[in-house]
């Protein structure tokens, strides 16, 4: 057994079994979110514990604007945890492979038969140099969580046309609610969920693919005309008359409180709501985003969430990916996730059979489902692309609803980011892995 500085937790070197003693490995796994999004993973190493006699899975929790900073110097100092989530796509994990922070796990892919699980599409996400660095976790979607309570004493239906949208809002400002649409845009990416959804309506999904993978820019008109709109938004007080003064977690106690009516959001949301709602919990559910033009189409957002990483050089390396086949490949595992609210990525015809899933989460997915025949486009382009282009569009998202950038402006400096990053060959690559 080895004793983990960063987790500050030491074990037994090992444990009487049966009138024998079992050596037994210790896998520390770093998790980051809300408390309610991550409770399922005490309970998923409860499981593993129990029925593995010769491991231990110490899971370690941590708010996502504590995770980041302190990843990257505990994994160098070899201090880090064995297992950890994190993002996927150039944007974000590309220092851990570059730096050899991170194991090659495409030997496991094949010995363990992962591709009858994850999609090829999110191998593509997963994967660079025909190497495998992420197992996927979760596929996520994004929509409007609203208050059902509050739409019914106001005398709202769910908007279907953009006029029927801005009736809304104005029936809202007019009751008294300072805030229609939660935003939290202080910690930034949560207004990046509105882009990856707006660029994807007004570009599709095509439009999205030929800049990534094209000749494509950002400063194309669809892009500019999606965050004119998102600025007008902001402008006519949908968000709240400060909306980057408000972090992402106030924002969310004040919707489950029934003070803030929307927030545009995902399923990652529902375990804490559930929590902080209680029977009220059935008061929300969710629609989508009506078109905000005249011929346009609802494209879903549907994007991998994160991935699972194991770090380079751990002696748990074998163990944890024990715990990823538990949690990804067994019926159990997958049908513990889908309760949790977290759609696991591959088939889920026998884990949906078994399955007790929040009424929310039902909902949200069934909204992404009856429009997929469109297309989806993705709902994460902080994580698929580069770090340098995730910083300006953070920024710049803020500096639009603060008024001080043009649309212009703020698609310029994006194009001027991606243009850079492509030049040095930092952008995600059509993926795949090398034979073996």
């Amino acid at each position: 057994m080895r004793i983990n500085l960063v987790a500050a937790a030491a074990l037994s070197a090992s444990t009487v079994f049966s009138g024998a003693a079992i050596a037994q490995t210790e896998v520390v796994v770093w998790v980051a979110g809300e408390p309610g999004q991550t409770t399922i993973y005490d309970e998923l190493a409860e499981a593993f514990n129990a029925a593995n006699a010769d491991a231990t899975i110490t899971v370690v929790k941590n708010s996502s604007d504590l995770f980041n900073p302190a990843l990257i110097p505990a994994l160098s100092a070899g201090e880090g945890p064995d297992l950890f989530t994190f993002g996927t796509g150039p944007g974000q994990p590309a220092a851990l492979i570059a730096g050899g922070l991170v194991a090659d796990l495409t030997g496991a892919y094949y010995e363990h038969s992962w591709g009858d699980t994850i999609p090829e599409g999110i191998i593509v996400q997963t994967s660079s140099d025909g190497k495998l660095w992420a197992f996927g976790n979760e596929v996520e979607t994004t929509g409007m969580f609203y208050n059902k309570a509050i739409f019914a004493e106001n005398g709202i239906e769910v908007p279907t046309t953009w006029a029927e949208m801005e009736a809304a809002v104005a029936v809202l400002q007019a009751a008294g609610y300072d805030t229609p649409i939660g935003l939290g845009a202080a910690d930034k990416w949560p207004v990046s969920h509105w882009q990856s959804m707006m660029f994807g309506r007004y570009a599709g999904p095509d439009g999205i693919e030929e800049v990534l993978f094209g000749d494509g820019a950002w400063t194309d008109d669809a892009f500019v005309a999606a965050s004119a709109k998102l600025q007008e938004m902001g402008q006519a007080g949908w968000f709240g008359a400060t909306p980057v003064a408000i972090g992402y977690g106030e924002l969310m106690d004040r919707f489950w409180a029934g003070e803030v009516p929307m927030t545009f959001t995902g399923p990652w949301v529902i375990g804490g709501g559930i929590e902080a709602a209680g029977d009220r919990i059935s008061d929300y559910s969710v629609f989508a985003v009506p078109p905000f033009e005249d011929g346009q189409s609802i494209h879903p957002t549907n994007s991998i969430g994160s991935g699972w990483y194991i770090r380079e050089g751990s002696e748990a390396a074998d163990v944890a990916i024990r715990f990823l086949n538990s949690m990804f490949l067994e019926t159990e595992g997958r049908v513990a996730l889908l309760n949790a609210g977290t759609i696991p990525v591959g088939p889920l015809d026998a884990a949906l059979a078994d399955a007790n899933m929040s009424q929310l989460a039902v909902d949200i997915w069934k909204t992404s489902d009856d429009h997929a025949a469109n297309g989806t486009v993705p709902a994460f382009l902080d994580t698929i692309t580069p770090g340098s282009l995730t910083t300006v569009s953070y920024d710049g998202l803020q500096a639009l609803l603060l008024d001080v950038m043009t649309p212009e402006e703020f698609t310029a400096e994006m194009q001027s980011a991606w243009s850079a990053a492509k030049a040095a060959g930092e952008i995600m690559l059509p993926g795949g892995l090398a034979e073996q």
